[in-house]
Formats: structure tokens, C-alpha cells, sequence
């Protein structure tokens, strides 16, 4: 699927993930992209956080998102501290969106785009950093897209 495809494929939503795909964890902040990237996103669709949150508490995530000037770009943020899957059922619900009309954003194949391969959504891995290693198989599904860098989602979305 080209991003010529993707547009034709309604999108009314994109779901991220929080650590390692809009918050680099390994140096204590958002990745330099993401502003720019979600302000873009956020003029065409809603936007959401689905992640597990063991190693920092969900309030920690909102004050940092608050601190950083990208909390008021995200309708829905949900987090757990094992099982992302209830999550995203609950930010479709939330959203009033079917999971054919969002795209999952996520660093680890085998959480997010592995969902989002399952339910039928638009999936775009961010290949980079702890889990880039973490291939596809049978199970997860490949990824619609792979990117290195979140700002190639401008050109995709």
C-alpha cells in the first residue's frame, strides 16, 4: 500500500505509542520530531496514546506530555501496565472509529503493529533503538510501512 493508497483508505485516527516511538526513553525526552509531527497529523486526524506503562506511571507520562506541549494534541490516552490490546478496543470505542480507519504507530512489532495487522488496521513500525531487532513473523504480520524516523510519517499520512 503507497501513501496514494493510504490516502484513499480512510484514515480518521492515529494511534501511538508512548515510550521509544514519541518518548525517547534512553535520554529522558521526546524525540526532537515529535512536535512537528503530531502538530501536522493533528490538523487531518484524532490522535491517541495506547501504551504499557510499568517504568513510569500513567501520571508521570501526562505531566511530561503536559510540560512538553504535547498533551493537547492527543483525544484519548490510555495506558496499562502489561496488556495494550483492551486498550486499543477502548480508544476505538472512545474515538467512535473501527480499527480500518486508524493507523497504529509503534516501536515494538509485537505489541502494536502486531494489533493492528490482527484488526485490520494501517500499521507503520518505527524501526529504531531496543526493539528494531524485533522482526515480523507469522503471527505478528508485517507492518504496513517501516520508518526510522517519525517525521517520514508526514509523507505516508
Amino acid at each position: 500500500m503507497d501513501s496514494e493508497e493510504i490516502r484513499h483508505h480512510t484514515i480518521k485516527a492515529v494511534i501511538f505509542d508512548y515510550g521509544r516511538t514519541l518518548y525517547d526513553r534512553e535520554n529522558g525526552k521526546f524525540f526532537p520530531e515529535a512536535k512537528s509531527v503530531l502538530d501536522y497529523l493533528s490538523r487531518k486526524y484524532v490522535l491517541a496514546i495506547v501504551s504499557i506503562a510499568k517504568e513510569d506511571p500513567a501520571e508521570e507520562r501526562v505531566a511530561a506530555l503536559k510540560k512538553a506541549g504535547l498533551y493537547e494534541y492527543f483525544s484519548s490516552l490510555m495506558f496499562h501496565e502489561s496488556d495494550k490490546g483492551p486498550l486499543f478496543e477502548d480508544t476505538l470505542k472512545k474515538l467512535n472509529v473501527k480499527p480500518d480507519e486508524i493507523a497504529v504507530v509503534d516501536d515494538r512489532v509485537k505489541r502494536g503493529i502486531a494489533w493492528g495487522n490482527n484488526n485490520g488496521a494501517i500499521t507503520i513500525w518505527l524501526r529504531r533503538g531496543k526493539f528494531a531487532d524485533e522482526l515480523p513473523d507469522a503471527e505478528t504480520g508485517k507492518p504496513t510501512y517501516v520508518i526510522g524516523n517519525l517525521i517520514e510519517i508526514k509523507n505516508l499520512l
